[in-house]
Formats: structure tokens, C-alpha cells, sequence
């Protein structure tokens, strides 16, 4: 087989790549790295109370469904058209289930999410945020975050992040390409995200951008320019992220076979991901996050959510968010009436939960070391495990080894420059067999 001059692999290189890596799932719920959410087996549990954590400092999640229109890749669980009374009316539910917080405790770090946070006018973003802070005064260890979209963000919300004590913006533009942006439904243009752009980092604020790369139709060309044009606008960090193809959303049915990305395809444009950021002057800290650590980007840290035994103690309020509390993931309902309904009645909003077993918290320590792209400290596998982690994934590491993704350091494992262009495909490897059957169902 002859691979493009540009392709990081020789031809053998990538045959051994695709023998050891096999035939996985052809799409997991969330990113590899996000176990059990990749793979959510989870089991109905309507009003399970949550239990609490025996730390008093908690990392929270805010979901807010907003927005104003609907990306038709997006999986997330989002509205649109809602008036001002049910935005209202939901932001208020926030502040009830909050409740469950127990006086003294502290909010290490918070991120809201959805949606579109900024869908929400600023004096009901204001609120909440205000009503969070109330409840749980910030250690101000750690940054918080927004999340915006460029046609909703304005300068009375920069205000209320400010005074709030909220640092950092992540702002989701995807393309500025305006044929891309019409495929993937996008209703921004790039005058709103140039504008936006300037409000945020004019604001002193951090400024996180997310780009996408693998969409219909995209080249190399058009996101190494919008790339560009946003480093030199000022966007002090990048998500940067390949299009996760799922059969739930609308572009996910439409896809052709030959816009999907395949392990020759995927390898091409992380590498390229890479040489592109570097040149403009970032620092890749994590496997889609790249940073100028020049930059007041540098500040910004995301806090741990579990201690060295696997305890987790997130919070997650809203609908459809998700407690990692102990050794159980918490789901709640993901109906908005529901979950206000059930809130307001001052019962428990979860609906699903999943109890980590011994393989999904192993599992879960490989996935926040080499499938976030940190290596791997054999010590601490052991201590958490009491065992070494040989002894569980011995197999596993040695045809990864043969394949050049994984690599010996002594003390500790890493990923391979090779291996970090296919971290999702390695986490998968580390998948507990129910794991990968259930994903195998859900594609069937």
C-alpha cells in the first residue's frame, strides 16, 4: 500500500497499528478517554438519593439545555425556543438542588456547561452563578469556566463573569469557514466570532476556542487558516477535537463512508493538528487542549474530581448531569420538566446510575493517565489496586509495545508520539469486555 507523502506511518507501521488495535466500536457515547460515560451502562434508579462524599470540597457541573439553535451533530441534551418564565423557572431548580450541598463545604472548581450558558440572558446567568458561590464559597485554588457561542455572548455577560469571579471562557466556533459552518448547522458568522473574540479577550478573560476538524467537506487548508486567525486574534488556548461520528444525531445518519474518518485518515489530521499548533506558538497539555503557556492561559488548571483510591466527589446539577460521588455515577433525568418537577417536589433528580466495579475503576485510572495523555505511574496503579498493572493489562501493554504506541519509561508508561495521535483507539483497548459488548450492542 502507498500512503501519502504527509502520512505520520510507513505502510507496515500502519498494517501492525490496525492488527493491534482490531475492530473496535465504530463510536462511543463520549470521548474514549470519559469512562463509564463512553460506554453509559447505566441502570434505572428514579430518585436515588445521591450519597455524599466524606471530603468537604467538591468540583461542580452546571448543565444549562439552552440554546438557540441546534448543531445536527450534537448529542447533548439541549433545548430550543424556551421562554424567559421556563429559563427562569430552571435556573431556580439549580439553586433547590443545590440544597443537597451540606453547610461548609467548598467548590474547588466549576464548569457550566450545556446548551449554551450565554443563551441565558445575563441577569439569570448572573443569578445562578451568584446563588452557586452562596452555597459553596470557591477555595480560589483553581479557575471556573462558561461555556459561550459567539452569537450569544455579549458585554453584559462579561460583566456578570467578572464580578461573579468567573476567569475563563470557553467559546465552541468549530469553523469560520462559512460553507462548513452551513453543513453542520451553525448559525454564526465570522464577524460575530471576530467580535466576540475581541469582547472576551478585551474582558481580561481567559479564552478557550473549540475547533473541529474532520467535517464534511473541510481541508487542511481552511482549518489551518481559521486556526490562525484566531491565535492571531488573541485566543490565549484551543479544543481542538475530530468530528465523533453518532448514529443519534442527524449528521451521523448522513455521513458517507468515505467522510468518516478511518485510522489512516484520523492519524493524518492529528498530525497535522499538531504541527499546526506548534508553529503558531502552543503547548498540547492534554490530548485535544493546547495552550501558550506564555499566556494568562497558563493559569488555568482543571482540579482533580477523586482522591488516590478512586473516591470521586463531583457534583452535577440540571438535567441529564452527571455526580461522580464515591464509587457510583449519578445520572439525572435528562427530561427538563421532570427534572424541575422532581426538584421542586424536593426529591432526589437522579434517574440512572452506574456502580464502578474493580474493572471500570481500573478502567478509569487508565484513563485519566495515558488516556488524557499523562503517563502512567506504576506506583500509584499499585497503591490504588494493590497490585502492579501488569497484572492486570500485562497482555494489553505488550502488543501496544509491538505496535510502537506505548513506551517502558521504567517507573512509569507513556504514550508514543505515534500512540498519542490514536489515544481514543488505545483507551479502548483498556475496556472492560461488558464495556465493549454493550458498545457493540448500541452500533447493532
Amino acid at each position: 500500500m502507498k500512503l501519502p507523502l504527509d502520512t505520520p506511518v510507513s505502510p507496515s507501521q500502519l498494517e501492525c497499528m490496525a492488527q493491534v488495535l482490531g475492530s473496535t466500536p465504530p463510536v462511543t457515547q463520549a470521548a474514549a478517554h470519559v469512562y463509564p460515560a463512553a460506554a453509559p451502562a447505566y441502570t434505572a434508579s428514579p430518585c436515588e438519593a445521591r450519597e455524599r462524599p466524606e471530603t468537604r470540597e467538591l468540583r461542580l457541573y452546571v448543565h444549562i439545555p439552552f440554546c438557540n439553535y441546534k448543531c445536527n451533530f450534537c448529542y447533548y441534551a439541549t433545548r430550543v425556543g424556551d421562554t424567559r418564565a421556563v429559563q427562569e423557572r430552571y435556573v431556580a431548580a439549580l439553586g433547590r438542588e443545590l440544597e443537597w450541598v451540606e453547610p461548609g463545604a467548598c467548590l474547588s472548581q466549576l464548569f457550566v456547561g450545556g446548551g449554551t450558558p450565554t443563551a441565558l440572558p445575563a441577569d439569570l446567568l448572573g443569578r445562578m452563578l451568584a446563588r452557586i458561590f452562596e452555597v459553596m464559597p470557591p477555595t480560589g485554588q483553581h479557575g471556573h469556566t462558561v461555556e459561550a457561542s459567539p452569537e450569544s455572548i455579549n458585554a453584559e455577560h462579561v460583566a456578570v463573569l467578572r464580578e461573579a469571579g468567573v476567569h475563563r471562557v470557553s467559546m465552541g466556533v468549530q469553523s469560520l469557514d462559512p460553507r462548513i459552518l452551513d453543513g453542520v448547522h451553525r448559525r454564526h458568522d465570522r464577524r460575530q466570532v471576530m467580535e466576540a473574540v475581541a469582547l472576551l479577550v478585551g474582558g481580561g478573560l481567559i479564552l478557550n476556542v473549540d475547533l473541529m476538524y474532520g467535517l464534511p467537506g473541510q481541508s487542511e487548508a481552511s482549518f489551518a487558516q481559521d486556526l490562525e486567525t484566531l491565535a492571531v486574534s488573541g485566543a490565549h488556548s484551543v479544543t481542538l477535537y475530530d468530528l465523533r461520528v453518532t448514529n443519534r444525531t442527524p449528521l451521523g445518519r448522513s455521513l458517507r463512508e468515505d467522510e468518516r474518518l478511518d485510522l489512516l485518515h484520523l492519524l493524518r489530521w492529528r498530525a497535522f493538528v499538531g504541527r499546526a499548533t506548534a508553529e503558531l506558538g502552543y503547548t498540547q497539555t492534554r490530548w485535544h487542549t493546547f495552550k501558550r503557556l506564555d499566556s494568562i492561559a497558563a493559569r488555568h488548571e482543571r482540579a482533580a474530581c477523586f482522591d488516590a483510591q478512586m473516591q470521586g466527589y463531583q457534583l452535577g446539577i440540571g438535567m441529564s448531569a452527571r455526580s461522580h460521588l464515591g464509587t457510583t455515577i449519578y445520572r439525572n433525568h435528562e427530561g427538563m420538566h421532570e427534572y424541575m418537577r422532581r426538584v421542586e417536589a424536593g426529591a432526589s433528580p437522579v434517574e440512572q446510575v452506574f456502580r464502578l466495579g474493580g474493572q471500570d475503576l481500573q478502567t478509569q485510572f487508565i484513563a485519566r493517565s495515558l488516556g488524557d495523555g499523562k503517563p502512567l505511574e506504576r506506583r500509584a496503579y499499585e497503591q490504588a489496586f494493590q497490585r502492579p498493572v501488569e497484572a492486570d493489562y500485562g497482555a494489553v501493554l505488550a502488543r501496544l509495545a509491538v505496535a510502537g504506541l506505548v513506551e517502558d519509561r521504567g517507573e512509569e508508561l507513556a504514550l508514543s508520539d505515534l500512540g498519542r495521535l490514536v489515544y481514543d483507539r488505545v483507551m479502548l483497548q483498556f475496556y472492560p469486555r461488558h464495556a465493549i459488548e454493550w458498545l457493540w450492542a448500541q452500533a447493532a
